[in-house]
Formats: structure tokens, sequence, C-alpha cells
């Protein structure tokens, strides 16, 4: 069975899906199980949680605050 991850390219910024086997049960997936994925957007290898679909080294998606200007 496949199922879909969904990630942003860091190079374009355009979101991108992308489907892998689901060959083990999700319950023996480790939560840090990254798999390479080729991505159609920029055309480079990109490491993709393939629970979160977050990117290897990709930071939390909470906002920074910017500093007002004057």
């Amino acid at each position: 069975m496949q199922r879909q991850i969904l990630f942003r390219c860091p190079r374009t910024g355009m979101n991108v899906q992308h489907r892998i086997d689901d060959a083990r049960p999700e319950s023996f997936e480790p939560a840090d199980s990254y798999v390479s994925v080729r991505c159609p957007a920029c055309m480079s290898l990109h490491f993709v949680n393939s629970t979160t679909g977050k990117l290897l080294g990709e930071r939390s998606a909470q906002p920074v605050p910017m500093p007002r200007s004057a």
C-alpha cells in the first residue's frame, strides 16, 4: 500500500506531494524515520520524515517575530 506525504521544497518554496511505499506496519516505523525523495520541483534529493513530512534539519513551524521598524 502507498500513502502520500506533503512537504515544502526548500529551494522553490512549493508544496510537493510524494507517494511512499508503506511496506512496514506503522507501529514498527520509528517516529524519526526519513526517506530520500527526488523533488519534482527542483530535481534535488531531499530527506523527508515519513510520518510528519518535515525535512531533515527543518525547524519547527513557529514563526519568528520580526523587529518593528521605526
